[in-house]
């Protein structure tokens, strides 16, 4: 069963570059995070948006031209008071402080929001009277963008600036030469012009670094070179195709220090050990629409070859190889040649013994087993094991008819059984070492936990056989700047 260990190697290596392709049952899935460094945009607002916010002025400006009812009324019924209630006003003077918290997010559809709370105090006299009132500010500010990807592929953003502030207008009580009024005065444009003009210069900003991350660009990157098969590993003709079926993307996600969008691709791929496959037909990307994307992978990734590649890639590797069988017996094996009828596997060989190092027969084996696979354990072991020997030696030609049973028990016990947990794990650690942090641009990064990684399934036909690794994790790209 050395072929086994060969398999699980090649399985292995092939999947340092297949970049996080998945599969459930015959559809592979690419479902991955993109991420966004919050700080990213919290450094967009604060270079905006002071900490503290400051304003102030005098004079009627601030009234807009605008008085309530009931002092217009009365102003109107008074004539010549309306003219010294305006001189009066330029005696007005008013000033505001606001303090802003950090930065908080949340997301929720296709919507994020980058919130911070204000509260500050706002103060107004009017000198000449003696008159003063003052009052608390406090209220919210922030960011709000809608972030979607087109159907060709390519990040959209829409932000825009939000202010709610619990008191826009401070009622103010004034005595005007003996007459008293109540009246409204309204702070709104000034911080619109404080505090929303600022958040309108971060919109901008921030919707063009985020429609920057060319993703359309990205993903044709690789695409290209998806139409024509991959040459996974050369020493073994390892060949994988992928063919991309159908695309999606899901709701913003907000977490610990990261904004993230969840993008999916639906493929059938397949590994193939030997010939090269042909070319897939791919003439464009598959359009992208909203949809549920999964937070983690599944791949069952099969790899399948022809008795007549795996054949050689056999013998390449058993040439002048000894092996133990008994004490004092060494064999080698030559010209192995596999192949599959009605579920069985038949198998002959060329061989030389070495009997206490100066017999040495040859000759050669012709033999059928079951395969078989435990999905469960993930042994391979064969029944139904049977063989004949040809040899040159009248001796072992003997000792084969007398000890037939007993070597068939041996070879079934020491060789047709192969645990290959252990060569998968090693496989897992290898490839989590290898998919731990891949650069695929300036500071575009591709960072991968693979959960678990086995053998899930063996097959074999008249032509084909077959190897299916299952394996499960998370991926995300990261984009730190």
């Amino acid at each position: 069963m050395k072929y086994n260990k060969i398999a699980v190697t090649l399985i292995a290596l092939s999947l340092i570059n297949t970049n996080f392709i998945y599969s459930e049952e015959n559809i592979s899935k690419i479902d991955i995070n993109i991420s966004l460094k919050k700080s990213i945009v919290e450094n967009i607002i604060n270079s905006q948006l002071p900490n503290t916010i400051e304003d102030s002025g005098s004079g009627s400006e601030i009234f807009n031209g605008k008085k309530n009812g009931l002092l217009e009324t009365g102003l109107n019924l008074l004539g010549s008071l309306d003219k010294k209630f305006a001189q009066s006003s330029e005696t007005f003077i008013w000033a505001y402080k606001i303090n802003r918290s950090p930065i908080t997010f949340n997301a929720k559809g296709q919507e994020v929001g980058a919130v911070t709370d204000i509260d500050g105090l706002f103060k107004a006299s009017w000198n000449r009277e003696k008159q003063g009132t003052e009052i608390k500010l406090n209220g919210t500010a922030g960011i709000r963008s809608i972030i979607s990807i087109s159907p060709d592929w390519n990040l959209v953003a829409n932000s825009s600036p939000f202010l709610n502030i619990s008191n826009n207008n401070i009622p103010l009580d004034l005595n005007l030469y003996g007459l008293k009024f109540k009246t409204d005065i309204n702070i709104g444009d000034s911080l619109e012009k404080s505090i929303s003009s600022k958040l309108k210069k971060a919109t901008k900003e921030i919707d063009s670094k985020i429609e920057s991350f060319n993703l359309r660009e990205l993903i044709e990157k690789y695409w290209s070179n998806l139409k024509e098969p991959i040459l996974v590993n050369k020493d073994y003709n390892l060949w994988l195709t992928i063919d991309p079926k159908a695309a999606r993307y899901s709701d913003l996600t907000s977490f610990n220090d990261d904004l993230g969008i969840k993008v999916g691709a639906d493929a059938n791929l397949h590994l193939y050990l030997g010939d090269k496959p042909s070319n897939l037909n791919l003439n464009s990307l598959p359009s992208m629409n909203f949809g549920f994307v999964d937070d983690s992978f599944n791949i069952n990734l099969p790899i399948s070859t022809t008795y007549k590649n795996l054949n050689e890639i056999i013998n390449k590797n058993i040439v002048q190889k000894e092996f133990d069988l008994y004490s004092g017996i060494k064999y080698s094996v030559k010209n192995v040649a596999l192949s599959s009828e009605n579920s069985n596997l038949n198998f002959e060989a060329n061989f030389n013994l070495s009997i206490f190092g100066f017999l040495k027969p040859n000759g050669s084996i012709k033999g059928s087993l079951k395969p078989k696979f435990d999905k469960e354990t993930g042994v391979f072991f064969g029944e139904n094991f049977d063989y004949s020997l040809e040899s040159n030696s009248f001796i072992l030609n003997v000792l084969n008819k007398i000890m037939k049973n007993t070597i068939k028990n041996k070879i079934m016990k020491n060789y047709l059984a192969f645990n290959s947990n252990k060569e998968i794990d090693l496989a897992k650690t290898f490839i989590q070492s290898k998919v731990d942090n891949i650069e695929l641009d300036k500071n575009i990064y591709l960072k991968s936990q693979i959960h678990t990684f086995k053998l899930s399934d063996f097959t074999l036909d008249n032509n084909f056989i077959s190897l299916v690794v299952n394996t499960t994790g998370q991926s995300t790209i990261i984009i730190e700047k």
